[in-house]
């Protein structure tokens, strides 16, 4: 364990000095988790399955990747969730460089931040990256339904559920002119959905593929994942990513060195499989 620590230390001072500005004193959080022996990591309340609380414990594949990240750097995860906030710039500021008006302090890493190059534009104090996993919007279908070519117009006869006011809700309402709004099944609650599909009063749920996974797995339901041409989608792939202090560039190199050693080992993807959540890995930049 001290080896595989001593060459993490070592491969994070070739990062730095190749990374960081010439004539610059690097930032030195890194140094500080090390000595205080605990990792900071904010994750989001009500975003199973990755992150929530369940009972007093935090639970999730966000909370599970936290600690393993913290394990790798030789200290202890201190997992604090918070409430998601009306845009991800809020989130950005209270949990990883400003804090809550309410006090509470910044996380040393946030975790489920979009990898998205004008966010990161925006907001200049943060660093977003260590990309980790790719979302993407799926259909789920019974298992007994027939296999073979998939098409939404088979919605025009079937119903099939979606969460209200998301991109699959907006692609379903649209499809063909609205051919087949009339059999769009809306719910406002996830789980709702996920009931109303187990009990077959939808042919089908669309949503983000790993919450509707995860769903499906905590009420013990099976079902086919489709992954159809949406012609028209606004978005049906994104990118989910860590983000940390702007200064804190040395504790962000060493957490993408841990990250690869989770990947490499297989350990990143039996954190997803451990809630039924199929790995999704982003695309080679």
């Amino acid at each position: 364990m001290r080896a595989l620590r001593n060459g993490l230390l070592l491969l994070w001072g070739s990062l730095i000095a190749l990374l960081a500005p010439s004539g610059l004193a690097p930032a030195r959080p890194l140094d500080e988790v090390i000595e205080s022996k605990s990792l900071r990591v904010v994750a989001y309340l009500d975003n199973a399955p990755f992150s929530w609380l369940d009972g007093n414990e935090p639970r999730g594949i966000d909370v599970d990747l936290g600690r393993a990240l913290a394990r790798r750097l030789g200290v202890k995860a201190e997992i604090v969730l918070r409430m998601q906030g009306e845009k991800q710039d809020d989130d950005l500021r209270v949990n990883v460089w400003k804090g809550p008006l309410t006090g509470g302090g910044v996380g040393d890493v946030m975790m489920h931040v979009p990898y998205d190059r004008e966010l990161a534009l925006r907001n200049r104090e943060a660093v977003v990256g260590n990309p980790y996993f790719e979302e993407r919007v799926a259909v789920f279908v019974h298992p007994e339904r027939p296999d073979g070519a998939f098409d939404f117009t088979a919605f025009k006869t079937e119903k099939i559920g979606v969460q209200i006011g998301t991109v699959a809700d907006y692609f379903l309402m649209t499809y063909e002119d609205g051919a087949i709004a009339e059999n769009v099944a809306h719910h406002v609650k996830p789980i709702e959905g996920a009931k109303r599909f187990l009990a077959k009063e939808t042919s089908a749920l669309m949503g983000v593929r790993s919450n509707v996974e995860g769903l499906l797995h905590t009420l013990n339901g099976k079902a086919r994942m489709l992954e159809p041409a949406m012609p028209g989608i606004v978005r049906s792939r994104w990118v989910i990513a860590m983000a940390w202090k702007e200064n804190s560039r040395d504790l962000g190199y060493a957490l993408g060195a841990a990250l690869e050693m989770l990947r490499t080992s297989g350990e990143l993807r039996k954190i997803f499989a451990r809630y039924k959540v199929t790995y999704a890995p982003p695309p080679e930049p």
